[in-house]
């Protein structure tokens, strides 16, 4: 199955992963046994279409940037119908917080507020630790 990475629209000063990053991702991904389908939608109606497909066994967890959807009515609706669970990613830095969506907007398992691409990278340890990967990237066991 897959790890799904989708941006909304971004905020004028929205910063996304670059490419290393982006590559460092989808190498995680894969090292636990997981593809990493990413996606960027222009607007509101793209995004709330894209969940829709993905509600239909497309995906085991999805990583969410609502970029400046997050405060809108017609995103959350979309959530509540989603049947995959999502971490909620904010790419802001500590002196412009991004809006988050309310607490009742879907199966969220987390949100992350990072700092650039590091909220990525926080988001992508904690959905492998959500499928049971956490230890998957490793080539030994320090076990007993």
């Amino acid at each position: 199955m897959a790890i799904v990475m989708i941006h909304g629209p971004d905020n004028p000063e929205g910063r996304k992963p670059d490419g290393n990053v982006q590559a460092g991702l989808s190498q995680r991904a894969q090292s636990a046994g997981h593809a990493l389908l990413h996606y960027r939608c222009a607007t509101e109606r793209q995004l709330a279409e894209r969940l829709a497909r993905i509600d239909r066994g497309q995906a085991d967890i999805i990583l969410l940037d609502p970029g400046r959807c997050a405060g809108d009515g017609p995103l959350h609706r979309s959530l509540s119908h989603l049947q995959v669970p999502y971490i909620e990613v904010h790419d802001d830095s500590f002196d412009r917080p991004e809006p988050q969506l309310p607490d009742d907007a879907g199966p969220r398992v987390a949100v992350v507020n990072g700092y650039q691409a590091q909220s990525y990278t926080l988001a992508m340890s904690m959905a492998l630790e959500k499928l049971g990967c956490a230890d998957c990237e490793n080539d030994f066991n320090v076990g007993t």
